[in-house]
């Protein structure tokens, strides 16, 4: 037998040619048309960006808890709270600055 892709002769019963690496027959199963047959799909990254988001919410919340409690024995007001919050926070922030 002659090779389709390269003319090499050889065996009336090879599945591939020893030269070119080409198969001489059709595949009796034929491969997906898309993507790797080894290549797994990707999952969702939105429940970790959740948990993530969740976890940093709850720390938020309890920081301002704390900074609420020692700031309820000098008279803190929910019209002023919102000043309260953002006072601590930039001096917080300027601490780690």
């Amino acid at each position: 037998m002659i090779c389709a892709h390269c003319g090499t002769a050889i065996a009336d019963k090879a599945l591939i040619c020893y030269r070119c690496g080409n198969a001489t027959t059709e595949p009796r199963v034929k491969p997906p048309a898309g993507g790797s047959l080894f290549e797994r799909p990707r999952r969702s990254r939105l429940p970790l960006v959740l948990v993530v988001i969740l976890i940093v919410l709850a720390v938020l919340a309890a920081w301002v808890l704390g900074v609420f409690e020692s700031q309820q024995s000098s008279g803190l007001t929910p019209d002023n709270a919102l000043r309260v919050f953002l006072d601590a926070l930039r001096d917080r922030l300027q601490r780690i600055a």
